[in-house]
């Protein structure tokens, strides 16, 4: 399986940090020179910026690419579950109704079930 299909999506990603989810993950999505965004461990994001010119952390784009284990720890699974049917994997909840989303990863899933749930304030992070 590839990595990309593991952690959330670069634009779901920064959804996340743009809601003030906090950005410790094991893997980062990294802007690299021209725009191009990167997916590796923040170790080699770290190199990669130093190769690249930049010295300091703040000076390189970086966000969090969050697993289905890292995701999964953020959301309160005692009251919501993952179907996968038809290669699309969908949040249920027996207790309240959830609006019917879907994605191509259970990673992308569980980023935007916990994606709603912050928009909503349904839980809280911090």
């Amino acid at each position: 399986m590839k990595l990309e299909d593991q952690v959330c999506s670069l634009d779901l990603a920064k959804k996340l940090k743009e809601l003030g989810v906090k950005q410790e993950s094991y893997f980062t999505w990294y802007q690299g020179i021209g725009g191009v965004w990167y997916l590796g461990d923040p170790a080699e994001s770290m190199n990669n910026a130093v190769e690249i010119g930049h010295t300091t952390a703040p000076q390189f784009n970086f966000v969090a690419a969050f697993t289905v284990a890292e995701l999964g720890e953020m959301l309160p699974l005692n009251h919501y579950t993952m179907r996968n049917q038809w290669e699309q994997w969908t949040p249920c909840n027996d207790e309240r109704a959830l609006p019917s989303e879907s994605a191509p990863t259970e990673a992308d899933t569980r980023a935007k079930m916990l994606i709603y749930l912050l928009e909503n304030k349904l839980i809280n992070l911090n």
